[in-house]
């Protein structure tokens, strides 16, 4: 439970076709694949998501006004997910753009899905970078994630 929280840690349980999904690498889970949730959740919120045998899943996001009801953040074994995180998985998207040299002047340091941020780009122009969020989910994060922006 988060710090200072009285709520229980959202749980969710999934479809078996939903399972299938995720466990082969989808980012999301749609809202009608949700067959048990244990309280209602707010915007940005970690949900957790367990197979059909109550073992743990996947961990994201949660949009409950979104048909995109989850943006999944780590699948596999648990692990917490906190600035630490964020910061490893910033490092791990630039990493990928190494190849750049000091003449490429616009390139994208976070691609969404395909770095593991679902919902969430991150483009650099000169000394500009540009945030773009595609779910509200990202809102509450965003103190976390601000700061690993150079600049």
């Amino acid at each position: 439970m988060p710090r200072g929280s009285t709520k229980p840690n959202l749980r969710l349980r999934i479809t078996a076709a939903a399972e299938k999904s995720v466990r082969g690498g989808h980012p999301w889970v749609f809202g009608n694949s949700v067959q048990e949730q244990n309280r209602p959740g707010e915007a940005g919120e970690l949900a957790a998501i367990f197979d059909r045998n109550d073992k743990f899943l996947a961990i994201g996001l949660l949009d409950p006004e979104s048909p995109i009801r989850v943006r999944i953040l780590h699948a596999g074994k648990p692990t917490q997910i906190d600035a630490t995180w964020f910061s490893k998985k910033f490092q791990e998207s630039l990493e990928k753009r190494s190849f750049f040299d000091a003449t490429t002047t616009g390139y994208r340091c976070i691609n969404g899905e395909n770095d593991g941020w679902p919902g969430l780009v991150l483009d650099r122009y000169a000394d500009t970078y540009v945030l773009k969020l595609y779910t509200a989910a990202w809102l509450p994060r965003l103190d976390a994630i601000l700061p690993l922006v150079p600049g």
